[in-house]
């Protein structure tokens, strides 16, 4: 495979200004604007697009200090070998195995499940338990109030019903009693 040096038809040790001047020379003559109009041939154009292509990634890597320095050492023997250590332990074929993630994932699923019980019951040692009626009344001497209308056949409170017709009938006034005496009213809302 040829190296990006290959590419412009420079050697490694050429300096920043002889790479300059042979991308421009292979620009004037493979780039596909000016290379269509020097030559008729169309089957000339995707391969001078390709080799144009190529040029470019190439200069844009040399043309750039840091970027030729990183690429020295990539295609450098010893680059080689760090780049081929680094990937087969990545796979986890070299030094005892990888950590990968079908392996942790049953690890990971139990913490997360043992961290979210532990949470939620914290939670719910802080939360304090809503009260019922009785705790109310002993914590403050007052009775929970609810809206509640005065049904005259039956002399008890109950809950305003819309739907039913004798509620419709009657329109009646709503006041706040005592959930204990209204009609169906004494356990927990």
């Amino acid at each position: 495979m040829p190296t990006h040096y290959d590419t412009l038809g420079v050697s490694k040790s050429a300096s920043t200004d002889e790479i300059k001047k042979a991308y421009r020379k292979l620009c004037m003559q493979y780039h596909p604007d000016v290379a269509s109009s020097s030559s008729s041939k169309s089957t000339a154009q995707p391969k001078n697009a390709d080799k144009f292509k190529r040029i470019s990634e190439a200069y844009s890597i040399l043309g750039n200090e840091n970027k030729r320095r990183r690429y020295n050492f990539d295609i450098s023997e010893s680059g080689i070998q760090e780049l081929r250590k680094k990937a087969a332990k990545a796979r986890g074929t070299a030094g005892g195995g990888g950590n990968s993630f079908a392996a942790t994932l049953p690890r990971n699923v139990l913490i997360g499940g043992i961290l979210g019980i532990a949470g939620v019951t914290i939670i719910r040692s802080i939360m304090p338990e809503k009260e019922n009626d009785d705790t109310h009344h002993e914590h403050t001497g007052k009775k929970r109030l609810v809206e509640a209308w005065l049904n005259p056949k039956t002399k008890r409170w109950e809950k305003p019903r819309p739907w039913d017709q004798e509620y419709q009938r009657l329109q009646p006034v709503l006041q706040f009693v005592p959930r204990d005496q209204v009609d169906g009213g004494g356990g927990k809302r």
